[in-house]
């Protein structure tokens, strides 16, 4: 499986792998993350990273507008906003509303490489085509 963090791209055949390479990137504030397997239109998994604040984005093949994740428990103020760096220096601010921990973040990651799917446990938001994340983020 591909794991490109920041746009530096490792190649991981097993789950120790991978979590090495997310120990190591934790220790960054912020961190774009992809985990895609190598074959054609298979699924990938994108993860910004803002210190303990994090948000996933699922896509299910190339040009997917795929799922994002919410957080159903979040109270804060509404239109408060976590922001993002990603590799190719944009910043982008998403809802505070959308995030998740980083914890979760990496579980999710690890599920991903093991079942190839979105982790169950998390909320996730079907995007619409015409939403802007197809266009932020490049494979």
């Amino acid at each position: 499986m591909e794991l490109k963090i920041n746009n530096v791209h490792y190649e991981v055949t097993e789950l120790i792998e991978l979590q090495v390479q997310l120990i190591r990137m934790r220790r960054q504030q912020f961190a774009e993350v992809w985990l895609q397997d190598t074959a054609d239109n298979a699924p990938s998994i994108c993860a910004l990273l803002n210190g303990e604040a994090a948000w996933l984005m699922f896509l299910r093949y190339e040009g997917d507008a795929g799922f994002s994740t919410r957080d159903p428990n979040y109270a804060g103020p509404p239109k408060a906003k976590i922001e993002y760096h990603l590799s190719n220096g944009q910043r982008d601010e998403y809802p505070a509303s959308w995030n998740i921990t980083t914890n979760e973040a990496m579980r999710a990651l690890e599920y991903f490489f093991l079942k190839e799917e979105m982790a169950p446990w998390l909320e996730w938001n079907e995007e619409r085509p015409t939403n802007h994340f197809t266009k932020s983020f490049g494979r």
